[in-house]
């Protein structure tokens, strides 16, 4: 389970970090036996998983304290909302060089522009339940809720209030190309997948989704068709809709393990503009026995991801990726958070479960 915590300390961003090489991992200890669990919902199932289907994990575990284990860290994997801490990175910036103000404030109607009902498992009503009905609230409720519930309508509204050039730079610890995504345009594309070329490429589907989330925002009547062929699709043929759902999972905004660690690292180490803003979002659930968590994790039907952060009492700090893809659909993927996050927090915790990721690593 994802455990929170405490704000890292403020103070001055120095120029941001490119993203470094990553050391080779260290030597298997004695004793690696091959992992037989296919069970996905406890860490021994992840095990299984990166042993042996390798090219559908993607990760690095960075403990703080001289280890490096990663896997499949440069191999580009779909993020889901993991990435949207670019635009948590972004929106820190644009508060700490005065662009936007925390207080600023957003009219529902605004927001909610930006949303496609019955395409975020039910994160946006619960985001509004939370932060209460409106009619308006301020640029860092938004922001709450894309961290917080993992609400896809705030970081459309964030990207199209910031610009494109704003979340790039944001990205620029070594994630030169980075792939902003546009959730509503994403879903508008598989209501009507006809709207993309055929044969497209992943940079091209961007443009496709930007364009798209775009009309969504501005012309209700596509909007209400968007949300209505969807809700069609899950009605009337479930287990096609799943299928559908699966294939686009897979042309989505894409990165690196090690892309998205850098954005992490440059978080907790303060030397990216607004770093302190930027953490206290993604420590929002308080601390730990074992120190201050930071994170954003993210998923689809079939895509799971995780980035954050641990800040230990001694002052150490670890920090943990994983991105995978193509996960069997039962049991759910949301069933799987706990599998995925115990192991790679169990890595930043205890040298025994480190030890058994080099083994399979």
């Amino acid at each position: 389970m994802v455990v929170g915590l405490t704000l890292l300390a403020c103070g001055g961003p120095a120029e941001a970090p490119r993203a470094q090489a990553l050391p080779p991992n260290p030597p298997r200890p004695a004793g690696c036996t091959p992992p037989t669990s296919t069970d996905l919902t406890k860490p021994a199932g992840w095990l299984s998983r990166i042993a042996n289907q390798p090219g559908t994990v993607g990760l690095v575990v960075d403990d703080g304290r001289g280890r490096v284990v990663s896997h499949e860290a440069t191999r580009p994997f779909v993020l889901a909302s993991a990435v949207k801490v670019v635009h948590l990175t972004a929106y820190a910036a644009a508060v700490a060089d005065g662009r936007i103000r925390p207080d600023e404030r957003v009219s529902r109607a605004d927001w909610e522009r930006w949303y496609v009902a019955g395409t975020d498992g039910g994160v946006h009503p619960l985001a509004v339940q939370r932060l209460g009905p409106g009619p308006d609230y301020s640029v860092d409720q938004l922001v709450s809720a894309m961290i917080q519930d993992s609400d896809n309508a705030a970081p459309d509204w964030l990207r199209a209030r910031l610009g494109d050039d704003a979340l790039r730079a944001a990205a620029s610890t070594g994630w030169d190309d980075v792939d902003l995504p546009n959730y509503a345009g994403a879903a508008a594309r598989l209501a009507m997948p006809s709207l993309a070329p055929a044969g497209a490429t992943r940079l091209q589907l961007a443009q496709v989704d930007a364009q798209l989330g775009r009309r969504v925002a501005d012309d209700p009547a596509f909007h209400a068709d968007v949300e209505q062929r969807l809700a069609a699709a899950a009605a009337q043929d479930p287990a096609r809709f799943v299928a559908d759902a699966q294939a686009w999972s897979a042309t989505n905004s894409q990165g690196t393990a090690a892309q998205l660690l850098g954005v992490h690292r440059a978080i907790a180490s303060g030397t990216v503009p607004g770093a302190d803003i930027a953490a206290r979002h993604l420590t929002w659930q308080g601390p730990t026995p074992n120190g201050t968590i930071g994170f954003k994790s993210g998923n689809f039907v079939n895509v799971l991801t995780f980035g954050g952060f641990l800040r230990r009492d001694d002052g150490s700090v670890g920090y943990a990726v994983v991105l995978a893809g193509d996960l069997p659909l039962t049991p759910p993927v949301g069933e799987q958070v706990p599998g995925q996050q115990n192991l790679v927090l169990g890595a930043l915790t205890s040298p025994e479960v480190l030890d058994r990721l080099v083994c399979v690593a």
